[in-house]
This record gives structure tokens, C-alpha cells and sequence, in this order.
């Protein structure tokens, strides 16, 4: 009989053996085998619709990597890519892997020049691939970026190629490149183990890290169809930019199956949740990757619009804590509403995944780990924790990164010497054998002697009917050195009193000394919250705008948090 541990440990063995391919190897049997089916489509808000088949994107791809290889490119290179969702990102994407090179999404929206110089000097890329979007919309910051680093190197030597026309070359673009004579040219062998692609982190936490991962990541990862899973729905339409980790042109590949975008121009917000609505539908998508705030606009609609009976097979949310409210997908908008916990340093870790609108959902619980991952709760000094107690997340995953770039300190120190990665997540095991995340360790407000996790208290608040947004953030205090500050959008007519009596209500009904001392001192009201490059809240900035609002110092407290 075998002995039940009472420590924090989960895993779910792999149920299928490893694919050893590349991303490039299946995009050839894709366009071998299904030549003439849709890879990608991307719609935009006036009902346009733009679309790959498996051929063109191949065929157009490894003209581009002949291409490359004629500007020296060589296998190992960073290559940058530059621009909005479009097809000819996606061109470039695989045309950089098919020149053995490796994907930098490089970030345009960066604040200040020294940080567009810190990634060109990180990353080495000599050569950059734009595409200035339509009406060449990207130019202006695309020219921007390229003068700063210009003007403080005093050297022009990366070499830029427009995929579209633009005032700045008119030759080297994508439709000249194919009509070039390059078949002489050779590509390089490419390995399972060798690097495809360069993502940044989302930033949250201050500025982001470059993460490097293989092709091998690609192939197996619980999202791809050669996956060791199977219970991640293919990403059939997601509404983010290329650069985010569940929608870069590598999944796109692997997953085999025709991927619905939006035009990068077309805002997220609830003015369009019907516009979403109707492309799913046209596009018969089977599974749609959400952010909340979509979905909260979504159940705002009126109900006839779902009357026709259309109801995706799943709708799946990653990179936020939600709560029971968004249950109510279910049956009206999709047959199961999935939650999956990932990052980009390990790709998805563990899945949540429901059926019943009745099935209450415990803020912050993400399910059980994806086939192949570990996941364990430890103390301060990586101790394993008994289950049910609050601790740090560390997992252990084959889809792990390979390292941080430019910076081998913090890749160690990320890393036990058993290969597992601290997350920087707070959380602990439920009693079904769940995992529950509470919020981050650089979140944790310490009041006092007391840790109060601020995703418990967003959770909580986000119960009130007129809740469109919240932020729990920590100010300073002179006696016990931080405070809580609830900072909070609403969607209708609320202000912060009514939070306030809302957390007195909902914290006295569970009449313990120890929710009491949960209890928010302050409640500040805002038009909108500032973002990062990935949409989650600017926890930082949030923060300081809280602090100089109240007419606190920041003597009492760390800024650094």
C-alpha cells in the first residue's frame, strides 16, 4: 500500500512519450500535407478578413530565410521582428527559424532610450524585420527606436528590412523578396534543442526579463497537438498581440489547426465585446482565450445575442486571478470555462476546468498540474509545507526556459539546485488536491505582524455588482509601517464609502478575530488603471499614485516592493 504524503506536493504524469521535431520540420509537413488550409486569419473591425494557408506561409517563409542567410545571418543569430498583428509578422516569424536564427520580439513602447539600448546591446541583433502595419502606423515609433540607438552608438551597422512599403525603403520588402533568385542559397539544419524564440516577461514586477526557449519547448508543450496532454483546448482565437506567449507563430504552427486573430488596432474594450462575439461565430472557432475583462463584457451583452444557440466548446483565461462571477460563461457563451496558471519563464503549469454554472469557484484556484509539471508549497528556507498552509510555489517543468538572457545571477538564483523554479507565487494545496494562488510575495502587505494577501481582498471585492476593476496595494503608515489602500474602478454608481461598508459587511459575517484584521483603512477611487505591455495592472504605479493622493511619505515603507 502505498504511503499518502501530507506535504505540498502535486504532479500529473505524462500520459504520451516526447516529440523529438523542430517548428520548423512540422510547418513542412504542414504545408506538404495540408497545403491549402488556413494557418492564421486575422479580422479587423470593418470586416475585413486577411488569411495564410500552410503553403504560402512556408513557401514565403523560406524565401525570407535565404534571404536572411544572404545578410550574414547564421544559425544561433538573434534576428529582431518589429510590427502589429499581421500576416507578414507571421512570415517573418517562421522565415527567421527557418534561417536557424532565433525570434526576438523586440518592444517598441520602451520609456526611455537607455532601455531600447539595454535590449539592442542585451540581444546582439544585426539585422531587424519591421512591418510598420497598415498605413505604416508603426513608423514613426519603428524610426524612433532606430535613431536613439543610432544616435548613442554612432553606428548604423543592423541592417533593417521593411516586410511592407514604407517612406524609409521601398526595395527590400517582402513581395521583393520573393521575387528574387535564392534557391541556391542553403538553409541550415536545425535540432530539437536549439533556441526558436526570445520573449519578454510581462513586466509586472518591474522591467522585463528575456526569456529563452527551444523548439523542443514548442512541440511538447501542453497547447500543441504532439503534446503529452490532453486537456488544454486548442488556441482556435485569441485576442492578443504576437508577442504574448499563448499566441506567438510557433504555437500557431504546432497547434495545426487554423488560428483566429484581431487586427492589433482594434481596442479591447466593451464597445467591441459584441464585434468578438460575432467574429467567433463567423469563424466557427471552437475555443477562445480571454482575458477577464473581455468576458466581463461579454455578460454584459444583451441575452438575445446568444439566442441563436452558438456556444464555443471552451473559453479559457491565463495570466489573472478570477473569481465564481465569471462562472457565468458557462452555458451561455461556452460548454466549460478552463482557468490555466502559466508563465513565461515555464509555459502552462496547471488547469482549472469546469462544466457546472452551479460549481462555486474558489477565487485563485487553478486545478491540478498540467501532465509532466511538479508543483510543490515551501517555507522560507525551500522547506515542503504541510497542505493547507500558505507557503511559496515552486515548480518543476519540462517546458521550463532555458535561461534568463543576459543575466546568468538571476537565472541561478530562480533555480533551485533541484531544478525547480521559484515563481515568485504565493499559494497553497486545497483540500480536493487543487492549487490555490493568493497573490505574489512582492504584494504581500505586511500590516503590523500581519501578511495580508491582496488578491484575497480584490477577489472578495470584486463580488460588488459595480466593481469593474480593483487594485490592493500597500501605503506607508508611521506605527505599523504599511497600510492597506483599496484602490478600485467602478462601473456604475459607487464611491468609497460603499466599499468600505461592503468589506465590513462581507469580513464581520466570518466572525473571526483574524478576517477582522483584514479590513482595508483606505479606499480610493480611479477613472482607469495604468497598465504593462501585457495588460495586467501597473501594481507600482498604482501604488504611488495612491501615496501621493493620501499625503503619505514614503519613509515608513519600501518603495522597492
Amino acid at each position: 500500500m502505498t504511503a499518502v504524503s501530507n506535504l505540498s506536493y502535486l504532479h500529473t504524469p505524462p500520459v504520451r512519450p516526447y516529440i523529438y521535431t523542430t517548428v520548423t520540420q512540422i510547418a513542412r509537413e504542414n504545408a506538404c500535407l495540408r497545403p491549402n488550409q488556413e494557418i492564421l486569419i486575422i479580422r479587423e473591425l470593418d470586416g475585413s478578413r486577411y488569411s495564410l494557408t500552410n503553403a504560402r506561409l512556408y513557401q514565403q517563409a523560406e524565401q525570407l530565410a535565404r534571404y536572411l542567410v544572404t545578410q550574414g545571418v547564421k544559425r544561433g543569430d538573434t534576428v529582431g521582428l518589429v510590427g502589429p498583428n499581421s500576416l507578414e509578422k507571421a512570415i517573418g516569424s517562421l522565415g527567421i527559424m527557418l534561417a536557424g536564427a532565433i525570434i526576438w520580439n523586440a518592444n517598441i513602447n520602451l520609456k526611455t532610450a537607455q532601455d531600447v539600448m539595454a535590449q539592442i546591446q542585451l540581444l546582439k541583433a544585426k539585422v531587424m524585420l519591421v512591418d510598420c502595419g497598415k498605413d505604416n502606423c508603426f513608423l514613426p515609433p519603428v524610426k524612433a527606436m532606430l535613431d536613439q540607438r543610432n544616435a548613442q552608438t554612432n553606428s548604423t551597422d543592423i541592417k533593417v528590412t521593411y516586410l511592407r512599403k514604407t517612406d524609409v525603403n521601398m526595395s527590400e520588402t517582402l513581395e521583393h523578396i520573393q521575387s528574387l533568385q535564392l534557391y541556391q542559397i542553403e538553409l541550415p539544419t536545425i535540432y530539437p534543442e536549439d533556441d526558436a524564440i526570445l520573449l519578454p516577461t510581462s513586466g509586472s514586477t518591474g522591467k522585463s526579463k528575456i526569456v529563452r526557449h527551444s523548439h523542443f519547448t514548442f512541440i511538447n508543450c501542453p497547447s500543441s497537438k504532439y503534446s503529452v496532454c490532453d486537456k488544454l483546448p486548442q488556441d482556435n482565437f485569441n485576442e492578443k498581440v504576437f508577442s504574448w506567449m499563448s499566441k506567438i507563430v510557433p504555437y500557431i504552427i504546432v497547434q495545426g489547426q487554423p488560428s483566429v486573430m484581431l487586427g492589433s488596432d482594434i481596442t479591447m474594450n466593451s464597445a467591441n465585446a459584441g464585434f468578438i462575439w460575432q467574429i467567433l461565430k463567423e469563424e466557427k472557432c471552437t475555443d477562445a482565450w480571454l482575458q477577464p475583462f473581455v468576458i466581463n463584457d461579454l455578460l454584459d451583452l444583451p441575452k438575445y445575442v446568444t439566442e441563436d444557440g452558438f456556444r464555443v466548446r471552451s473559453i479559457v483565461v491565463t495570466g489573472q486571478m478570477i473569481d465564481n462571477f465569471y462562472m457565468g460563461v458557462i452555458g451561455r457563451f461556452c460548454q466549460k470555462l478552463m482557468i490555466i496558471y502559466s508563465s513565461v519563464e515555464c509555459c502552462p503549469l496547471a488547469v482549472y476546468s469546469s462544466t457546472d454554472v452551479n460549481e462555486p469557484l474558489k477565487a485563485g484556484d487553478v486545478g491540478r498540474p498540467i501532465p509532466g509539471v511538479e508543483i510543490r508549497i515551501v517555507d522560507q528556507q525551500d522547506v515542503p509545507i504541510e497542505k493547507g498552509l500558505i507557503g511559496k510555489i515552486q515548480v518543476r517543468s519540462p517546458y521550463a526556459m532555458k535561461k534568463y538572457d543576459g543575466n546568468p545571477e538571476l537565472t541561478k538564483k530562480v533555480f533551485t539546485e533541484e531544478k525547480w523554479y521559484r515563481t515568485g507565487d504565493l499559494g497553497k494545496m486545497s483540500r480536493n488536491g487543487n492549487l490555490v494562488i493568493v497573490g505574489r510575495e512582492a504584494d504581500v502587505i505586511s500590516r503590523g505582524c500581519k501578511d495580508i494577501y491582496p488578491g484575497t481582498l480584490e477577489s472578495l471585492l470584486r463580488e460588488m455588482a459595480s466593481i469593474k476593476d480593483v487594485c490592493v496595494v500597500p501605503v506607508p503608515d508611521k506605527r505599523l509601517l504599511e497600510e492597506v489602500c483599496v484602490c478600485f474602478v467602478s462601473s456604475g454608481q459607487l464611491n468609497p464609502e460603499d466599499v468600505k461598508k461592503f468589506f465590513e459587511q462581507k469580513l464581520f459575517k466570518e466572525q473571526t478575530q483574524n478576517n477582522l484584521s483584514e479590513i482595508p483603512t483606505y479606499f480610493l477611487q480611479f477613472q482607469a488603471f495604468p497598465e504593462v505591455g501585457n495588460g495586467k495592472f501597473d501594481r507600482k504605479t498604482i501604488r504611488c499614485d495612491a501615496i501621493a493622493r493620501l499625503g503619505l511619505t514614503k519613509t515608513h515603507a519600501s518603495m522597492n516592493k
